[in-house]
């Protein structure tokens, strides 16, 4: 059985900076990677975090620190998330505790926590860029540092990565990669890169022949040979690694040293091959082979499952602060939850309807949908930029495309979003998911996606208020397909999912849908009319439970106006609301004020006095997200926050509305 009591930790507790590590022999390595395992599983079953990543990585991160000296030298994460090792071994193990906790350790790397990150990492295949530009730094300012990009073979699919990776080539920097490859990113990775990897896994001849070419170029010099030898044994060398068809020459060709594969849980074999390595003037590949959720038998049977997890879900768990389990009692959906079963409905009767994700079909719940529809479902791995080019290829040709991207990798598709799919107006579907504050931080919060979007011609941009909305949004906007139409929704359970289930067990899944107004908003609370809040998407409901406080410590009963759609706004209703010119009116949006929804009614207001110049309307204010990057804590205590939870509106709209 797994156990997780608190471990004894040896060799762990001595090493409390990367100096203390450097002391270590390979065997004391190794003893101190498997502590490291136990403290890891032991600390997520209180936090929650990445997990499966991290057991994959030990050893490889405790080889970088026993060969290289950070923060001389420059150890760049891709993602980020796998550095959870990396934080033990520089100074932050006391606090390792607090990982992902509000005002605790970041769950990814970051400069402002620590001088070990050498830069922020939150998205994935930026690593090897990142150690481009910072090689190129280097030798301009003739510094005696090494760069190291750690980068997985999920991320290595990223447009991104191979870019750097040809620019690299080019230039021929010395820059070490380390490719951890455990055949994972999120979702399992799929594509010719994919299947390229494995070929190199299976292709030990390439490495026993590299090292051959390998040993007659370094020992040349030694040898006393007539011109003609000597060119004899360069066309040899040459032909051989032009005619080897072998996996490993693809990286050679691009102008990078291959070496590997290498047991990534052998700490000896990866220190003495990053030392074989580290003072090489050119760029420098090293293919490590792991094992996503190393050491704790359940991650290892599944490392989708447990690549990342909520505190107290591991197994067994903890019992002094595991909640009791009701035997039967369903699990509350979530808005990703809701958007995939309505999507597998949905194409029940629409044939040309399919399903797109950048690698992220487990967090989205678009696995549900690959197994009913598995021909109409496609993964493109980390790339965000062919997700949305695809997608706008194939409403061309006729198909229904329907986009399931988080909030915060959308971002990394935008021209492709306006040049490829706006500009033609294309009928795509972009599910948003995170649309909104999530726990992991700046990195990740889902925040920016109201603006951007609203900033692009014929775009539809919806939000809404509850599960049997969404399903509806999604329905009507399938079935209408008149142009790019964006719906998205928070990391949340989803508000009233029970009632949706009621209404499918009545009416069956086809019958339980309806069309929707989506560009019409809703007048939920009449109110005293005088008062009124415009409420967009997550704040519908958090407004609404709010107004009974209001009226009880306030007196008063604003109008509750739910906003289902960004843009375009609801013309008639705002006009209406804007003509009371003794009204109040706040608009509520969990996003960016800058752009935002409430930014969009201003703008509004102010194309009406220009119509009519001496007209007075109502006052507007917006309640939204500050200038400034949101971090890492539980949703509730972020919403608390930034002003947007439902004691935190009753304490500033109470006020606000009782002023004069």
């Amino acid at each position: 059985m797994y156990t997780l009591a608190k471990p004894t930790t040896t060799f762990l507790d001595a090493v409390l900076t990367p100096g203390e590590l450097k002391k270590l022999s390979c065997d004391e390595l190794a003893h101190l990677a498997a502590e490291i395992r136990q403290e890891i599983v032991h600390a997520l079953a209180k936090t929650g975090g990445h997990l499966a990543s991290n057991l994959g990585v030990v050893e490889i991160t405790i080889a970088l620190h026993k060969v290289f000296e950070t923060p001389r030298d420059h150890i760049l994460w891709d993602v980020g998330h796998q550095a959870y090792v990396h934080k033990m071994l520089t100074g932050r193990r006391h606090r390792f505790d607090t990982l992902r906790q509000f005002k605790g350790l970041n769950g990814f790397v970051s400069p402002s926590e620590s001088e070990h990150d050498a830069f922020v990492a939150g998205h994935s295949s930026t690593s090897i860029s990142l150690a481009v530009g910072m090689a190129l730094a280097r030798d301009h300012f003739g510094e005696d540092r090494k760069v190291v990009a750690v980068i997985g073979d999920g991320g290595l699919t990223g447009g991104m990565a191979l870019e750097a990776i040809n620019h690299l080539g080019h230039i021929q920097k010395g820059v070490v990669i380390i490719l951890n490859d455990n055949e994972m990113s999120i979702s399992e990775n799929l594509g010719g890169i994919s299947q390229y990897m494995k070929r190199i896994k299976e292709t030990f001849f390439y490495k026993d022949i590299k090292q051959k070419i390998d040993f007659i170029e370094e020992h040349l010099d030694e040898a006393r040979l007539n011109p003609a030898v000597w060119q004899l044994i360069e066309m040899v060398k040459k032909e051989a690694k032009d005619r080897f068809d072998t996996p490993g020459i693809v990286f050679e060709k691009l102008g990078i040293n291959y070496s590997g594969p290498i047991d990534g849980h052998d700490v000896k074999a990866v220190v003495q091959a990053l030392e074989a390595v580290k003072d090489k003037t050119t760029p420098q590949l090293l293919h490590i082979i792991t094992q996503k959720g190393k050491g704790y038998g359940p991650a290892e049977a599944d490392s989708i499952k447990y690549h990342g997890v909520p505190a107290f879900a591991l197994e067994p768990a903890l019992t002094e602060k595991s909640e009791p389990v009701t035997a039967g009692k369903p699990k509350a959906k979530t808005y990703s939850d809701v958007f995939t079963e309505a999507l597998i409905d949905v194409a029940a009767f629409e044939p040309d309807l399919v399903a797109i994700t950048p690698a992220t079909a487990e967090g989205s719940g678009l696995v549900k949908f690959s197994k009913v529809y598995p021909e109409r479902f496609f993964d493109v791995a980390i790339c965000e930029q062919h997700a949305v080019t695809m997608a706008a290829g194939m409403a061309k040709c006729g198909l229904k495309p329907v986009v399931s991207i988080y909030s915060t990798f959308l971002q990394r598709a935008m021209d492709q979003v306006i040049h490829d799919v706006a500009i033609m107006n294309l009928p795509v579907l972009f599910g948003i998911d995170r649309g909104g504050l999530v726990e992991d931080g700046e990195t990740h919060q889902g925040v920016y996606d109201i603006s951007y979007l609203r900033a692009i011609p014929n775009f539809t941009v919806l939000a809404p208020r509850d599960a049997v909305e969404l399903r509806n949004m999604v329905f009507t906007a399938v079935k209408e397909g008149a142009g790019p139409v964006a719906i998205r929704f928070p990391r949340d359970k989803a508000v009233s999912a029970s009632e949706l289930e009621q209404l499918k067990e009545r009416l069956g899944p086809v019958k339980s849908f309806s069309p929707v107004p989506c560009c019409k908003w809703e007048v939920l609370e009449p109110g005293d009319g005088k008062n009124i809040i415009l409420a967009y998407g997550s704040m519908v409901e958090i407004a609404r439970r709010a107004l009974p406080a209001m009226a009880g410590e306030y007196g008063v009963s604003p109008m509750l106006v739910y906003a289902r759609s960004a843009k375009p706004m609801d013309e008639n209703l705002l006009k209406d609301l804007l003509g009371r010119s003794q009204a109040r009116i706040v608009t509520l949006e969990e996003g960016v004020m800058a752009g935002g929804f409430g930014a969009g009614v201003m703008e509004f207001a102010s194309q009406l006095r220009f119509q009519d110049p001496c007209r007075r309307l109502a006052d507007v204010s917006v309640i939204a997200l500050p200038d400034q990057f949101i971090e890492h804590g539980a949703r509730p205590i972020l919403l608390d926050m930034v002003g947007l939870s439902e004691a935190a509106l009753t304490r500033k709209l109470g006020p606000f509305f009782t002023a004069c």
